[in-house]
């Protein structure tokens, strides 16, 4: 187990060391920052990107602007409620199934972020593409609490996910729930927790 983590956490570094490479000093700092729990790589999106339509956005971004849209489309992603626990827990519940709330709190802090969950050891390629595509839209110049502001919300629930707004028609699933981008929003549906309970209701 160890041994694995070691071997995750060396690909990483490498991985970071050739994309700071090409930058100037004064950037590096600012890179590294947004680089330290991210899903996927900038250079994994330039190859994603690479093969797909329309990715100006991406491509016309500064490269010390790049690590900071994936850094925040990772932050957006980890704000909704996933199915399973953190590949770290399960880890810990298969080990120990009778592990202290301490053990628990502690291998939750141990992995930074959602993903991998359960018995996966890796990142999914769908929430990987997911951060990729919401990084675009925040480089796009999109502002997901500005499209949530303006659909007029006057109330939002979060454990079941149940929102209020002042509009006519119901509005689009992935702005209420915080992702700016309809695609993303459609690949992340299935690791959602309450996927199917999603409420929409119009204020009159």
């Amino acid at each position: 187990m160890r041994a694995k983590k070691t071997k995750i956490v060396n690909h990483s570094i490498r991985a970071l060391v050739a994309q700071i490479l090409p930058l100037q000093r004064v950037e590096i700092f600012t890179v590294i920052q947004s680089m330290l729990n991210i899903y996927g790589t900038v250079t994994d999106a330039e190859d994603y990107f690479d093969s797909r339509l329309h990715e100006q956005a991406w491509t016309n971004s500064p490269a010390s602007d790049r690590p900071k849209a994936l850094r925040a489309a990772t932050l957006i992603i980890d704000a909704l409620n996933f199915k399973g626990l953190k590949n770290a827990v399960y880890v810990l519940l298969e080990e120990d199934p009778e592990a202290s709330d301490a053990d628990i709190r502690e291998a939750e802090a141990d992995q930074a972020l959602e993903f991998p969950r359960d018995e996966d050891t890796e990142v999914p390629e769908e929430i990987l593409v997911v951060c990729y595509e919401i990084a675009y839209e925040l480089l796009n110049g999109k502002d997901p609490e500005l499209e949530l502001e303006n659909l007029g919300v006057t109330s939002r629930a979060y454990n079941d996910v149940r929102t209020s707004y002042h509009r006519d028609q119901v509005p689009i699933e992935h702005i209420i729930n915080g992702i700016p981008s309809n695609q993303a929003w459609e690949r992340l549906k299935p690791f959602l927790r309450n996927a199917e309970a999603i409420q929409l209701s119009r204020v009159d």
